[in-house]
């Protein structure tokens, strides 16, 4: 231990030393290569000086020292943080120091409690051999105990609890006598055993909350797993869903664009027709209107020709097969009725006159005309 303590020390006085040759030999580089150029400088200067008209003091000094402003700059910097790092290597070597120090004083403790165990155990020769071994077993296991501060496990301590109980009551029974020192050194093993059992207690109980939440944990991730799954089966059937939706709307979208033409082609079918049958009206409208006005031309002549007062029954006769070969067109022969009625004196004839030639024109196959067309 202490050739270990030793080493480090000689290590740290190595570094330190290590540490101030470097800035020794930085700073003989740095005054080497300012020397140079200083004796270079000042040839330069002087040549010039020779060959050149006087300059100002001023201008002088900042031409040398502006090429070498930045170097100068580097190595101060340089030599700054090898300051700084030295000062933390000696801050942390004395930290390191301080640590030794308490270590030996620890060791020097443990040696002496060491010590005094020995004389105890030598004081203990009545006791048997084996009871001795074990004793020293003991007392060395308390003193590793102390040097790990607590680090070996319970079980282990546990047994040597017991060993210690058993060697102490060989010992009443051999001899009779027990120390001070031996019963205090049993009290703090057996409270070290209990703090160590009620620690490890607790991490075991930690250990099973610790697993208890970690099987939770793992539940709920298997529960998302499945939910999960189970989201993305439906995703995908929605998926499937929309393409079938998508291709009915294309195939509705196509009936409906046929259907479209063919009501177009239809409207303007229809519109043809409703042409062509304008057409054919007009043009039938106008052979009845040639018609009627060469009845109503026909009827004209007859009528200057005719004579009233000697042959009306005749003139009634031909005006009767007139409107009952076109009796649609009564309204428009209405007028001139009336005109040849009033210019023939009709009033005055009388109505069985009428009925007469009614009667005459249904023999020759000619129905009368009724009270309300006269």
């Amino acid at each position: 231990m202490w050739t270990s303590i030793a080493n480090l020390k000689e290590n740290l006085n190595k570094i330190t030393l290590d540490v101030h040759g470097d800035d020794d030999e930085e700073l003989e580089i740095y005054g080497s290569e300012n020397g140079r150029h200083s004796t270079f400088s000042d040839r330069r200067n002087s040549h010039t000086f020779a060959h050149s008209k006087p300059v100002s003091f001023s201008s002088l000094a900042s031409g040398i020292d502006s090429p070498f402003n930045s170097e100068i700059g580097k190595y101060r910097a340089e030599i700054k943080k090898l300051q700084e790092s030295e000062a933390e290597i000696k801050s942390l070597s004395v930290n390191y120091a301080a640590l030794l120090k308490e270590k030996e004083e620890q060791i020097f403790r443990v040696n002496q409690e060491n010590g005094s165990l020995k004389q105890n155990l030598n004081a203990t020769n009545a006791a048997p051999s084996a009871d001795r071994s074990e004793i020293s077993k003991v007392s060395n296991n308390g003193i590793n105990a102390l040097k790990g501060k607590g680090d070996q496990s319970a079980n282990r301590q546990h047994k040597s609890t017991s060993l210690v109980k058993n060697c102490y009551a060989g010992n009443q029974m051999s001899n009779g006598l027990s120390s001070k020192h031996d019963e205090e050194l049993a009290d703090l093993l057996e409270e070290k055993t209990r703090s160590l059992e009620a620690i490890q207690a607790s991490h075991e109980s930690q250990i099973k909350q610790f697993k208890m939440e970690l099987e939770k944990e793992h539940d709920k991730l298997v529960n998302v797993q499945i939910r999960l799954q189970e989201e993305h089966k439906l995703n995908e059937s929605f998926q499937e869903e929309l393409k079938l939706l998508k291709s009915d709307k294309d195939k509705r979208s196509a009936e409906l664009s046929k259907i479209r033409n063919e009501s177009n082609e239809k409207t303007i079918e229809i519109s043809r027709l409703q042409k062509e049958l304008n057409r054919q009206e007009d043009e039938s409208s106008d052979d009845t209107m040639e018609n009627l006005k060469r009845l109503v031309a026909t009827l004209e002549k007859e009528n200057t020709h005719l004579k009233v007062d000697t042959c009306p029954v005749k003139f009634v006769s031909i005006l009767v097969k007139c409107i009952i070969v076109n009796k649609k067109y009564i309204d428009l022969l209405g007028p001139e009725f009336a005109s040849l009625t009033s210019s023939y004196r009709w009033r005055r004839m009388n109505w069985r006159l009428l009925w007469k030639s009614s009667k005459k024109a249904s023999t020759d196959k000619i129905d009368p005309i009724p009270s309300e067309n006269l």
